[in-house]
């Protein structure tokens, strides 16, 4: 994997775990997810339109983006619902970790994308990592709702990331970004939860925290879709759950989720596999 790949994804890495440890923190982690997409997707909205007339673009590319916004739909209303029960700690590892045993197989046998054998094995101890960050080991300790929303919330995860390396093989990448942030935030709002007043109160008085989130999200997912776009979505996608690894890292010291042997092994395994993978 091309250096430049690797610390653009990194970079990536840190501005999500920062934007999610964000939201946890927060009062109404649901609702800010659903604003951070709504108003990142704003901002870049006009940039994006521009982009249709000054550089490549196809039908196809549009309507992908488009099919990832309805995707994205979902995950905010999971993730954001997740994040109303469950410790940071668990929901990230879990939501975003199923990604990585389900985007691999499709870029693998569908896609059909060439990766070393190293490669593969960093993958799977990143896998085994986030089981071990999610105390899946120990499944007498889990609340099956938690896992069950962190769950669904991963399956959404590894749908729009398939939608999406598609979309910037046919589309500029930034173009991606706006369309599907605004229209999953957009739609996830006024048709599915439709408490409009509600959200412009939040968004109203936490209108600096919230802006500073969706600059973080903006950045966080366009350096991740570039890189979509020039290297194979079966290392990109176990590569960026070192964000895992940093969530929980977050988790533990700022907001007082407890030190345990199992988030030690989970994040060592993770560096470790995420070493593999850039081999």
């Amino acid at each position: 994997m091309p250096i430049t790949i690797i610390i653009t994804v990194l970079i990536s890495t840190f501005l999500h775990a920062t934007w999610n440890f964000l939201i946890k923190k927060s009062n109404h982690p649901y609702e800010y997810v659903q604003l951070l997409a709504v108003i990142s997707g704003a901002i870049t909205l006009p940039f994006a339109i521009f982009l249709i007339f000054t550089d490549k673009f196809t039908i196809s590319g549009i309507l992908l983006s488009i099919l990832s916004g309805l995707v994205h739909v979902f995950y905010f209303y999971f993730l954001g619902s997740a994040y109303k029960k469950a410790d940071l700690s668990f929901v990230y590892p879990i939501a975003r970790g199923t990604a990585v045993a389900l985007v691999p197989l499709v870029g693998l046998f569908i896609i059909k994308e060439s990766v070393s054998n190293i490669s593969l094995l960093g993958v799977f101890i990143v896998f085994l990592g986030i089981l071990s960050l999610g105390n899946m080991t120990n499944l007498r300790s889990v609340n099956f709702n938690d896992l069950f929303l962190s769950l669904i919330t991963g399956i959404t995860v590894s749908i729009y990331t398939i939608v999406d390396k598609y979309a910037v093989s046919l589309i500029n990448p930034f173009f991606v970004f706006s369309i599907s942030s605004f229209l999953g935030g957009f739609l996830s709002i006024t048709l599915i939860d439709r408490r409009i007043n509600h959200f412009y109160i939040i968004a109203k008085n936490n209108l600096r925290i919230i802006l500073v989130v969706s600059f973080l999200s903006a950045i966080a997912y366009t350096l991740v879709l570039y890189a979509y776009k020039f290297s194979d979505v079966s290392l990109v996608t176990p590569l960026r759950e070192v964000q895992t690894a940093i969530a929980a890292i977050m988790g533990m010291i700022l907001l007082n989720e407890k030190l345990k042997f199992y988030k030690i092994i989970g994040v060592s395994f993770i560096i470790i596999g995420a070493i593999l993978i850039t081999n």
